[in-house]
């Protein structure tokens, strides 16, 4: 399969970046121009998204097969994956399937959205699509995307992927990452043994709403990463919504970059 990337800057560890649910490489526009003075950036889009083609099957497994292949082909033994959203879920499943080339992960605003019985969680959620709609299910879910802080010109970037969506793929894999969040996110968190950094700034609530972070506030996915994963730094961001990268690029930046110096 042929993946669609994005690729600037040089460096002897790349950083490759994954976006998130139904969206694309273009979420990393910041952090490409930036990043890439210092590191060689590769940004992705995901099998079934952006310019990319579908995968066989809509899977976190399947996608993070495809990326890790792509890695392989590319020769690269030497890696820092960061991941926006599902991308956290990309880039624990990418580790997990092939952890010999990963030096360090960034996970930027991840979140879990179901535990306990697998079936049960799976369940509920064809329940909710099906009474709404595959198309009013992501309409809900890219309103919540944004904070009344978010700049009008983030919004319309990201509203702009909704137009490209294949609602059918974007259903199965929606059920997967449920699926996978349920049974095999914890314990393959439990595995992680490199360095990671988790830059967070909203949380998800009871109902899956999404609340932007104030002062002295976790998540549960912090939380989760924290007791883990042994060697964790946290960086919050306050006052923005899910995509920190594009609302607060500098510190986004910033945060990675420190994190870099201590990649070996």
């Amino acid at each position: 399969m042929q993946i669609n990337i994005a690729e600037h800057g040089s460096g002897a560890v790349p950083i490759i970046l994954i976006h998130g649910f139904t969206c694309s490489l273009s979420d990393w526009s910041h952090q490409v121009s930036s990043l890439s003075t210092r590191y060689r950036c590769m940004a992705v889009d995901l099998p079934g998204h952006g310019r990319s083609p579908p995968p066989r099957q809509a899977t976190i497994e399947t996608l993070a097969h495809s990326v890790n292949h792509m890695l392989d082909d590319l020769g690269l033994d030497t890696v820092v994956l960061a991941g926006h959203s599902m991308g956290c879920r990309i880039i624990s499943e990418m580790t997990n399937q092939s952890r010999h080339r990963v030096r360090g992960l960034v996970y930027i605003d991840g979140s879990i959205v179901a535990d306990g019985d697998v079936d049960a969680a799976v369940s509920r959620s064809i329940e909710t699509v099906e009474r709404l709609g595959m198309p009013q299910f992501l309409d809900r879910f890219y309103h919540g995307f944004f904070t009344e802080n978010t700049p009008p010109a983030i919004r319309e970037s990201v509203w702009a992927h909704f137009a490209s969506i294949d609602l059918n793929f974007a259903k199965e894999l929606w059920l997967n990452m449920v699926r996978w969040d349920a049974s095999q996110s914890r314990s393959v968190l439990a595995t992680i043994d490199v360095p990671a950094l988790v830059i967070q700034s909203t949380f998800l609530n009871s109902d899956l709403k999404r609340i932007s972070l104030s002062p002295g506030q976790s998540s549960t996915w912090v939380d989760e990463v924290s007791k883990a994963v042994g060697d964790v730094t946290v960086q919050i961001i306050e006052g923005v919504g899910h995509f920190p990268m594009l609302e607060a690029p500098e510190q986004t930046n910033e945060a990675i970059h420190q994190f870099m110096q201590h990649i070996r």
